[in-house]
C-alpha cells in the first residue's frame, strides 16, 4: 500500500474503535428510556444488556471462523452489515413499541461488533511500520475512551426528552394519552438509529472500495513479535 493509502485504512480502522465504542455505550441511555417507553420491570430492562453480551458470547467464535475463511476485510464488511441492520430495526421496534423488537435490534448491533472488534485489533497493528503499532493500538483505542465520553451526551441529547410520568399524571391520564405519550417516547430513538446505521454503512462503503492488506495468523505473531 502506498503511504496515503495506509494512512487512510489506518482513519477508517481507528473509527470501528469509536463506532463500537458508541454503541456499547448508549445502552445505559436506552435502560431508562426503553424501561418508561415499554412499561418495563427492573428485571426486564436488565435484558438490554443481556442482549448485547450475550451476542459477544455466542459469535465470539463463528466470527473467528468466519474471518479464517473470508478473511478479515470480509469479518469487517459482515460486522458493518449487521451494525446498520440492527441500527435500521430499531425503527420498526419504536413503531410497535415491542420489547423484543428492541432486543432484536441490540442483538444484531452487537453480533456485528463482534465482529469488528475481532479484526480491527490485528489490523491497526499490521498498518504500518512494526515498531510504532504499540502507539497505533493506543490511539485507535483512545477514540473508544471518547465514545464512551460522548455516548451519554449525544444520547441525552437526542433520546431523553426529560419528561417522566408521576402515578398521579399517569391515572389521569386515558387509554389513548398513555398510549400517545409512551409512543412519542418511542419514537424518540428513530432518527438517531437511522443516523448511526447511515454513518456505518458510508463507513462500509468506504472499506469495500478501500484496499487492505489480507492478515494471517502468520502476519498477527510476526507483527506481535511472537516468532
Amino acid at each position: 500500500m502506498s503511504k496515503n493509502g495506509t494512512r487512510f485504512a489506518i482513519v477508517l480502522i481507528t473509527s470501528l474503535f469509536f463506532l463500537w465504542g458508541l454503541a456499547i455505550n448508549i445502552n445505559p441511555i436506552l435502560i431508562p428510556h426503553l424501561k418508561k417507553a415499554c412499561q418495563l420491570s427492573d428485571l426486564e430492562s436488565a435484558f438490554i444488556d443481556s442482549a448485547t453480551f450475550f451476542a459477544y458470547f455466542i459469535m465470539a467464535i463463528p466470527a473467528g471462523r468466519f474471518m479464517e475463511r473470508f478473511g478479515y476485510k470480509g469479518g469487517i464488511l459482515l460486522g458493518l452489515f449487521l451494525f446498520a441492520f440492527g441500527a435500521f430495526l430499531f425503527f420498526p421496534a419504536a413503531e410497535t413499541r415491542s420489547f423484543i423488537f428492541f432486543l432484536t435490534a441490540l442483538f444484531v448491533i452487537a453480533c456485528g461488533l463482534t465482529f469488528l472488534e475481532t479484526a480491527a485489533n490485528p489490523y491497526i497493528t499490521v498498518l504500518g511500520e512494526p515498531e510504532t503499532a504499540t502507539q497505533r493500538i493506543n490511539f485507535a483505542q483512545s477514540f473508544n475512551g471518547l465514545a464512551a465520553t460522548l455516548s451519554p451526551l449525544i444520547g441525552g441529547k437526542f433520546i431523553l426528552s426529560g419528561k417522566n410520568l408521576s402515578a398521579q399524571e399517569e391515572a389521569g391520564m386515558t387509554t389513548q394519552q398513555l398510549n400517545d405519550y409512551l409512543n412519542m417516547e418511542a419514537s424518540a430513538v428513530k432518527i438517531p438509529f437511522i443516523v448511526v446505521g447511515a454513518v456505518v454503512l458510508m463507513v462500509a462503503i468506504f472499506f469495500w472500495r478501500t484496499k487492505l492488506p489480507e492478515i494471517t495468523e502468520n502476519t498477527k505473531q510476526k507483527e506481535t513479535g511472537k516468532i
